[in-house]
């Protein structure tokens, strides 16, 4: 028997399918071979190896989610730091609401020559977005019951290209906004040709009872580098599931990073594979959880050629009654020599009821290589508030000054100076509500 949630957003593609981009195309039988998929296998939970500590199907079965409406006319954005992050600096925006791509509200023009932008319903009848999705969906198949329910109901997206040796001008800011309850799914495309450059910025806010069901494709070609930023701050009875597939070419570099402080249960997951010697991958993040909030971090890392290196890095902390995971894996394969693969989790528990679970993992087939995971979990060290205190600094201060010591180590690695200010101010800003 089909659980609830799974059922519901079956209904949901045969409501929609017929009005669905691409329905009536190759990409309809893609969405009809997906659903069936889904249908099959259902929606991920804890008895599965990789969900052991996030049971989505409980939690979506539990929310209920119908699927949210196509938002018309004006929006008004939440007055929140988060919410307007970003908006100092000078991008392109890319803004969508419940999902959808609005070119109304949004401000791309002018663009370097090279440089494609555009709404994903505005591609899918292009060769280029075509060959891509048909190869992605071809591709050894990773989280393969979301990625199907997202191929299935795929709403909208953004579909960015750039040509090869061309250079973003200025970074691409993609702006979700949840206006009204219910569930979105959004494809984005990114294809940056051989030498391209670019950056990402993208941030997910909003205050409403919803499901965000993103699916990102990456495909760097030789010698290109992207830039991604990422702050996601909804509410509280917000569910984000979120999938980057990267596909990185010789030479070709991609740092990634994500900033976690709003929403009620996160799954972020990355799948890096290497498709060219010498690349690299930086996939990094911090978060700071509060009440019941649940985030989970997945990475995996596929060193499927030689010479490449990665490196993961989350760090967190967790106050109430939260819960924080992170689960990855470095693989190595057997012709991949000169590997570096590297993974490190840390979390601060700030109460005695909060709760944290790490399990990175090694696998390798090779035998000259550089690799390394570790973890740590522990409290506020009690002879460096003693210290503090010693010197009349407060002991509230005290231990906001050391837990945003602590973070700000791994906000160093977020890839754009700019942002990174960005993303101090607003972990600095979390610490003025929570009870350390």
């Amino acid at each position: 028997m089909t659980e609830k949630a799974a059922q519901n957003f079956i209904d949901a593609y045969e409501t929609a399918r017929a009005v669905l981009p691409g329905a009536d195309g190759w990409l309809a039988r893609r969405r009809a071979a997906a659903i069936e998929a889904f249908a099959g296998a259902g929606l991920p939970h804890r008895r599965l190896e990789e969900w052991k500590y996030t049971d989505l199907r409980q939690t979506l079965d539990k929310a209920g989610f119908a699927p949210a409406p196509a938002h018309k006319g004006a929006v008004v954005l939440p007055e929140t730091a988060s919410a307007s992050a970003f908006s100092a600096l000078d991008r392109h925006v890319l803004v969508f609401v419940n999902g959808r791509y609005r070119a109304d509200l949004s401000k791309a023009a002018r663009l370097p020559k090279g440089v494609e932008l555009r709404g994903l319903a505005d591609v899918l009848t292009e060769q280029w977005a075509k060959d891509l999705l048909e190869r992605r969906f071809d591709e050894a198949r990773q989280a393969e019951q979301v990625v199907d329910l997202n191929t299935a109901l795929m709403s909208d997206g953004m579909c960015l290209r750039i040509r090869k040796g061309v250079k973003l001008d200025k970074p691409v800011h993609l702006l979700f906004f949840a206006a009204d309850d219910g569930a979105s799914h959004t494809r984005n495309l990114v294809l940056l040709e051989e030498g391209a450059e670019g950056t990402i910025l993208e941030s997910h806010v909003g205050e409403a009872a919803s499901f965000a069901d993103i699916v990102t494709d990456v495909v760097l070609g030789n010698g290109a580098r992207l830039d991604h930023v990422k702050l996601q701050d909804e509410s509280a009875n917000a569910v984000h599931l979120a999938t980057l597939r990267g596909e990185v070419g010789a030479e070709a570099r991609l740092s990634s990073f994500t900033l976690t402080l709003g929403c009620g249960v996160s799954r972020g997951q990355s799948f890096i594979r290497f498709a060219g010697e010498g690349a690299e991958a930086q996939v990094n993040g911090a978060y700071a959880l509060r009440a019941k909030q649940h985030a989970d971090q997945f990475c995996v890392v596929d060193h499927a050629v030689p010479r490449c290196a990665s490196n993961t890095v989350f760090k967190g902390v967790l106050d109430g009654q939260s819960e924080g995971v992170f689960q990855g894996k470095v693989i190595v394969r057997p012709d991949a020599q000169k590997t570096d693969g590297r993974q490190m989790t840390q979390a601060l528990l700030l109460s005695r009821d909060a709760a944290m679970n790490a399990k990175p993992e090694l696998e390798i087939y090779a035998d000259d290589v550089q690799c390394a995971h570790g973890s740590t979990v522990g409290e506020l060290s009690k002879d460096a508030l003693f210290y503090l205190r010693s010197r009349g600094i407060p002991e509230a201060e005290a231990r906001r000054l050391l837990v945003l010591a602590f973070l700000d180590d791994v906000i160093a690695l977020a890839p754009h100076e700019e942002a990174r200010e960005i993303l101090r101010g607003l972990v600095s800003g979390w610490f003025e509500e929570a009870s350390i």
